[in-house]
């Protein structure tokens, strides 16, 4: 396939969807190599971008639209879900601010398991040489951000900034 700058699947706003979640992937993938305040760092940096780069994006007419593959398994998921579970120890439950239930339990290691996954899956399928998958693949990363890995990146930045900056009572007596 010959690259075009005008087809909508090589637009600016997917190809910094495209970085940003290769950058994401890779510090998911490599957790345990970080200290952990450096990891929640980073994460809490990266998952704003990439909110923010998804949110940006549009549907793309797909040529071809039952070309849709999942490609992180059940293993590859449990084993990134073990490496964040063993980062995030005792802060991995926390309780969801923004959900309906505001005492459910959040797990950080399930949330940003489930992101991976969605973001992983995209990536992967971007990469087949076809323009349908491309085009599927920008789609579902749509789909997926608006009715799944979305809300879980935001609930875990703000969860990860309370690990990052506890409240300290303040002094009123300037």
């Amino acid at each position: 396939m010959q690259f075009d700058p005008n087809e909508p699947v090589f637009s600016k706003n997917v190809i910094e969807v495209l970085t940003i979640s290769n950058e994401f992937c890779l510090l998911i993938e490599k957790a345990n190599s970080y200290e952990r305040n450096d990891f929640f760092l980073v994460l809490h940096r990266i998952l704003p971008l990439l909110y923010l780069k998804a949110s940006l994006l549009i549907p793309i007419e797909a040529s071809n639209p039952e070309i849709k593959d999942r490609f992180v398994n059940e293993e590859q998921y449990e084993l990134i879900y073990l490496s964040l579970k063993n980062i995030f120890g005792s802060d991995d439950i926390f309780k969801e601010a923004l959900h309906k239930n505001a005492e459910s339990p959040g797990s950080f290691s399930e949330y940003l398991s489930d992101v991976y996954q969605d973001i992983k899956d995209f990536l992967v399928l971007y990469q087949k040489p076809s323009m349908s998958a491309k085009e599927n693949a920008v789609n579902d990363c749509l789909l997926f951000f608006k009715n799944h890995w979305g809300y879980r990146s935001l609930i875990s930045v703000t969860n990860i900034h309370s690990l990052l900056y506890p409240a300290k009572k303040i002094n009123n007596n300037y």
